[in-house]
């Protein structure tokens, strides 16, 4: 899985690489990207350049907000927005 991080994600970009995802952090990168993790408070999708990153049949985006490492990994794992308990 391919996941682009918004560059102010430092911490999350450097556990999921742990956890053994692809990340990317580059708008200058073409890759089709599976998911794009960034805080949509702060206009996350608006600051990124993602127009040749997304792929057709979708990709997953996930408000980092308030969520730990673990509850992003469920929503990638899952693709779905749920408790993890």
């Amino acid at each position: 899985m391919i996941i682009y991080i918004s560059h102010d994600l430092k911490y999350l970009k450097d556990e999921l690489i742990k956890r053994g995802y692809i990340v990317i952090d580059s708008t200058g990168n073409n890759t089709l990207c599976d998911a794009i993790i960034c805080n949509l408070k702060d206009g996350g999708l608006i600051n990124l350049n993602m127009q040749n990153n997304i792929k057709k049949d979708g990709t997953l985006i996930i408000d980092s907000g308030s969520k730990s490492i673990d509850e992003i990994e469920y929503i990638l794992t899952t693709r779905v927005y749920s408790s993890i308990f």
